[in-house]
């Protein structure tokens, strides 16, 4: 006879099934998508800082071209590596657990790359300090797809990340400006080992952060969702989460494939050509000879209207076609760039004229759009592989666009942003040839359903 059985039998009452998790509602309804995000301000702030931190190691080290084109490249390269393995394993083990390993790596990496002595140890030091950014990186993306309202998607997993990633850079131009004329060479040390105070402050408050309640449910631990759900004041999705075993062949089927390929090529592109406004800026702005303060000067203006134009944007993108949106702006940054490229070395006026169009269109549109694409574009137990794996694609690109700056703007000058200017073009036709792109209000998994590809 079995224990159930017996209880029965003697008048008692079976137990009742174990209640699941306390969640902390207050904390989770205000705090969570704040936190997810704020990895994006540490990811903005290092990889960023390293386009500032270059003005000083240039002297410092007597860098040649090809090495500041490698020490700028090396932490994406970093960065493409972990965005594929953690991204597989955030789908694999949930998006928590690699919340709190990544940051500790960031933190010790970070403090390693202040103390270096060689050229080589901070090739490897900025090395880690990529893969710990891409343990994060489609861990977040993934966490704030999966948390927002479909009425809502665009601004928390497009525009919130991107406007912690340009706070991020603010800061350390801010940064950069401010210890510059007082630690001289010695600046970049500081600004590589400030990085570890924001990621220890968020290492810690990640540790009261729920587990995402889509990644549960696909699980099949749906009274743990539940109360997620129900602490995140968010509605439970009407479309069932799909569940069951992962296969990897399930990204490469058709539509997958398709989804795969457009929302890869889109961030990839854009990112190539976008790299012109964020860490190459600094480079190129210099090599107009305007020098070391003012091309900081320049990018700090170029990332404070990028912010204006990610929260201006954040007013409209879950309100129009993204589709729409993605095809006009593009163009628009296609022109800025060319103008940029043939006039702004005649004219101090022309060159920052077209730079802050350059920045503000590449922030009020595709920048933000390749983020809440390649979030939407994946099933829950393939997202965090999927995003990584178009993240992983981007980074390479910009990271060749680092490699190829110093030396085009050699040879090319301010030529050199024409050509990266037609990336823009690229990423137009992309979005004119992807009706499925038109994602606004739709739910998320109806978004990556396998026959959304002809929607």
């Amino acid at each position: 006879m079995t224990s159930t059985s017996q209880d029965q039998e003697h008048g008692i009452a079976p137990a009742a099934p174990p209640a699941p998790p306390r969640v902390r509602t207050e904390f989770t309804r205000r705090w969570t998508s704040r936190l997810v995000a704020f990895g994006e301000f540490i990811d903005g702030y290092d990889l960023l800082v390293m386009g500032a931190a270059l003005l000083f190691l240039k002297p410092d080290f007597g860098l040649t071209a090809t090495e500041v084109g490698w020490l700028g490249a090396i932490a994406f390269i970093g960065t493409a590596v972990g965005l594929v393995v953690f991204g597989d394993l955030s789908d694999r083990f949930g998006r928590k657990v690699i919340f709190v390993v990544n940051l500790v790596f960031f933190v010790v990496a970070s403090l390693a790359s202040a103390f270096v002595t060689e050229v080589w140890q901070l090739m490897v030091a900025r090395f880690f300090i990529g893969v710990a950014v891409g343990m994060d990186i489609p861990t977040s993306h993934a966490f704030l797809a999966e948390i927002a309202p479909k009425a809502r998607r665009g601004r928390v997993a497009g525009s919130l990340p991107n406007l912690m990633w340009l706070g991020g850079a603010i800061t350390s131009v801010l940064i950069a400006l401010a210890l510059g004329p007082h630690l001289g060479h010695d600046t970049w040390r500081w600004l590589f080992g400030l990085a570890a105070l924001p990621a220890l402050a968020v290492l810690i408050a990640r540790q009261f952060l729920p587990e995402s309640p889509r990644w549960l449910k696909a699980q099949g631990r749906h009274e743990e969702a539940k109360a997620v759900f129900e602490a995140l004041g968010v509605e439970e999705p009407k479309s069932a989460v799909p569940q069951g075993k992962r296969s990897y062949r399930d990204l490469f089927t058709k539509g997958a494939a398709v989804r795969l390929a457009v929302v890869t090529g889109f961030f990839a592109f854009q990112s190539f050509g976008g790299a012109v406004a964020t860490v190459a800026g600094p480079l190129v702005i210099e090599s107009t000879g305007i020098g070391t303060e003012n091309s900081l000067y320049f990018s700090l203006a170029g990332f404070c209207v990028g912010f204006l134009a990610v929260a201006l944007g954040a007013r409209v993108i879950d309100r129009i076609n993204r589709r729409a949106l993605g095809i006009w702006a593009c163009l628009g940054v296609f022109t800025a760039g060319v103008t940029l490229g043939l006039f702004g070395g005649r004219s101090a006026t022309v060159l920052l004229i077209a730079y802050v169009c350059y920045s503000f269109l590449t922030w009020f549109g595709p920048g933000v759009l390749a983020w809440v694409w390649s979030s939407e574009a994946f099933p829950t137990q393939l997202r965090g592989l999927g995003s990584g794996i178009a993240q992983c694609v981007t980074r390479l690109m910009i990271a060749l666009n680092i490699v190829l700056v110093p030396t085009l703007l050699e040879r090319l000058e301010l030529t050199t942003i024409t050509l990266y200017a037609c990336s823009y073009l690229i990423c137009a036709a992309i979005v004119a040839l992807s009706p499925f792109l038109a994602t606004t209000g739709r739910e998320l998994e109806e978004v990556n359903a396998p026959r959304s590809v002809k929607a």
